[in-house]
């Protein structure tokens, strides 16, 4: 479809939604724009597509939400889980099953904030059909070689994670894995997708609602987790032996078109409102923050290309690293060392 055609349909699709709900009182008065993509492209678009059923997309919205420890946001879509049909059994399930990815404080934060909902809603606080542990007595070992180094790691894995959480019946084998592949999306967690990908498809998720999952999850956790994500996506489904198209990002091709449409040429085309050379900035700090070295590296080159001077980029990182941490500075200095050097370009002194 072409870039213009598809914006029209977008803010067609807006007007039309039955699925949009109006934004909270005040969200957008100090961001206008964010509040435009929120209704054309999220709640117009996104939300509206065939490829996932509105409760598919609630579940993985509350757990990008949990995994994010997006407090507002996560009660705001346990609130809409709840209308799409997700029951607060299954909510309590997401909720355990996501901080095995995503930590236990993100759970704990989780559960308070779906107790607030809840009792919102003058719903009980124990979920109906929701089930105490059963630990398995003689489970099967689905990693038996796994972490040697660390044997109670191996055993909580093994035993707790898949023996027993994935075994479960308040959620199927495909809601856990549609979630997986969500939550390790968000956290840019390569390994976490390179496996679930591959789970995902035996417990009967197709490649066009992988490509959905990531595309989703972008408005969530950032463009540059669903890149992440569909780059290793594409190579498993290639394994596979899956047929894919000849697109950007075969494995969700949608996100390509959001790419060209929303990122590249409308966002990164308002340059009376930042420069090329500002939007570069804020994209590097944000990529070096996160620690998402490809796009990092890629941003880095774009940075260049936008007039940002080694000296400038050497600052800015030294800047990021005191609220990002240091393992995001050492990370950042030797990309950014790499990218000089190969465009023979000498080191900040």
């Amino acid at each position: 479809m072409r870039p213009f055609l598809l914006l029209a349909a977008l803010f067609f699709s807006a007007s039309l939604s039955a699925q949009q709900p109006p934004p909270p009182p005040g969200a957008y008065d100090a961001a206008p724009y964010l509040g435009q993509i929120r209704n054309s492209y999220l709640y117009g678009d996104i939300w509206e597509r065939p490829g996932l059923s509105a409760r598919d997309r609630s579940l993985i919205t509350v757990s990008v939400n949990q995994a994010l420890y997006a407090s507002y946001e996560l009660g705001l879509h346990i609130g809409r889980a709840l209308d799409n049909g997700v029951t607060q059994a299954e909510i309590s399930e997401v909720i355990g099953h996501v901080l095995w990815y995503s930590g236990f404080p993100t759970g704990v934060n989780a559960a308070r904030v779906a107790a607030e909902v809840f009792a919102e809603r003058g719903l009980p606080a124990r979920p109906p059909g929701v089930s105490d542990r059963q630990p398995p007595s003689d489970p099967d070992i689905e990693f038996p070689g796994a972490f040697p180094q660390t044997p109670y790691l191996r055993d909580l894995l093994n035993q707790v994670v898949y023996a027993e959480t994935w075994q479960r019946e308040e959620l199927s084998a495909r809601d856990r894995s549609m979630i997986t592949v969500a939550v390790g999306t968000a956290l840019y967690a390569s390994s976490e997708v390179r496996h679930h990908v591959g789970r995902a498809l035996d417990n009967g998720v197709t490649a066009d609602e992988i490509g959905e999952i990531i595309t989703h999850v972008a408005f969530y956790a950032g463009f540059p987790t669903a890149i992440n994500a569909a780059q290793v996506a594409e190579t498993v489904l290639r394994q596979r032996g899956i047929e894919l198209a000849d697109v950007s990002y075969p494995a969700a091709p949608y996100l390509g078109e959001l790419l060209d449409t929303l990122v590249n040429s409308e966002t990164w085309g308002r340059q009376q409102q930042l420069s090329a050379r500002d939007r570069s900035l804020v994209t590097i700090a944000m990529t070096q923050a996160a620690y998402q070295t490809e796009q990092y590296r890629e941003q880095l080159e774009m940075g260049l290309d936008n007039g940002i001077s080694p000296e400038e980029l050497a600052e800015l990182m030294a800047q990021v690293t005191l609220y990002a941490g240091f393992p995001s500075g050492v990370n950042g200095s030797r990309i950014l060392a790499e990218v000089l050097r190969e465009r023979g370009l000498p080191l900040p002194e």
